[in-house]
């Protein structure tokens, strides 16, 4: 049995001090990925776009035991690494990762991982961009309680008409998504920076040199040319397509392409969040309370958009597949194993 104080374990060492990674989320569909590249054209700042870290492996954080062994810490490390290299992003290696982690926790995983990608790209700093992570927006506040976290928002009816195309998200799907991403951010514990989609399309010089301030950056005109750098991954994905070329915002509206009554239930799920950011109704704001949201955003329509999203591409099955197996393992592993019964677990 390894060492809990990792003597004889992999080898880690107390890196110096280094920035806390700064974090990129919100509802999909908002420009996650659009800032995330452009802030990653940033001379000091380097993003690493889709950990998945808290969707993938928070709920069962506790079933991989004390992070203080060698062999616990290592399995989550190669774990993370699979699904990261399964989706043909390059990563870092375990080594790499164990040469920079500082502290043997949950957070500390995925700092290092960070912080080994930003070394690779001879960048200062590192920012992660994973949309979803809203929905772990307060375990993210407290576990990282130095870290900035840039919050993207955006038009619903446009979101829903975007990630519609991109993701085979329902109507209703895109109104329960975007009113957790607005309850995320509402109740966030300390201050977070919210960026208008439309506010970074329509005018970006502005809205990118607030972001710097935010992160204690300087502006460089290069953020502006992110396309010319935008991974090849990209080009199948049709929610994507805007990625390659400068911005712009003749994105912003294009919901006006979706039926009436498509457009009345989205402002009647969404009138409380719009009204607060300040998003302007088709219809009057007192109509939207005489219009009955659509059905489908239970666990019935959360489980066709999900048939829907893993239908449409066999990477994305192959990868889902491989989470279940990992996941599966892990938690066989902790009841066999009696977990949930040892103290030192």
């Amino acid at each position: 049995m390894a060492e809990r104080d990792g003597s004889d374990g992999p080898s880690t060492r107390q890196t110096l001090e280094l920035p806390p990674p700064f974090f990129i989320m919100g509802c999909q569909g908002s420009g996650n990925t659009l800032l995330g590249l452009i802030l990653g054209r940033h001379s000091r700042l380097a993003v690493f776009l889709g950990s998945h870290y808290y969707p993938l492996f928070a709920a069962d954080r506790r079933r991989y035991g004390d992070l203080n062994r060698s062999s616990n810490l290592v399995r989550l490390i190669r774990d993370f690494l699979v699904l990261t290299k399964a989706r043909g992003v390059t990563a870092p290696d375990v080594h790499e990762i164990l040469d920079t982690l500082s502290e043997r926790t949950f957070e500390g995983v995925l700092s290092a991982f960070l912080h080994a990608y930003a070394h690779g790209q001879g960048k200062a700093r590192v920012g992660e961009r994973t949309s979803q992570h809203y929905l772990y927006l307060r375990e993210i506040l407290t576990g990282f309680a130095k870290s900035q976290v840039i919050f993207t928002i955006r038009d619903p009816r446009d979101i829903a008409f975007t990630i519609r195309a991109g993701l085979g998200t329902s109507v209703g799907g895109a109104i329960h998504a975007w009113n957790a991403a607005f309850a995320a951010y509402s109740h966030a514990s300390r201050p977070v920076h919210l960026v208008r989609y439309e506010d970074l399309v329509r005018n970006p010089f502005d809205t990118i040199t607030r972001i710097c301030e935010f992160l204690e950056e300087r502006y460089e005109p290069a953020m502006l040319r992110f396309f010319e750098a935008t991974p090849e991954q990209f080009r199948t994905l049709p929610h994507h397509r805007r990625l390659f070329q400068p911005l712009d915002g003749c994105s912003v509206g294009e919901f006006r392409q979706m039926s009436a009554r498509e457009i009345a239930e989205i402002e009647a799920g969404c009138a409380e969040g719009m009204e607060a950011v300040g998003y302007a109704f088709v219809r009057g704001r007192s109509e939207c309370n005489e219009t009955k949201p659509p059905a489908g955003s239970g666990v019935s329509g959360f489980l066709i958009d999900r048939v829907r999203y893993y239908g449409w591409s066999r990477d994305r099955r192959r990868q889902g597949w491989l989470r279940w197996k990992i996941v599966l393992r892990v938690r066989i592993r902790y009841l066999l194993s009696f977990g949930f019964l040892r103290k030192d677990w």
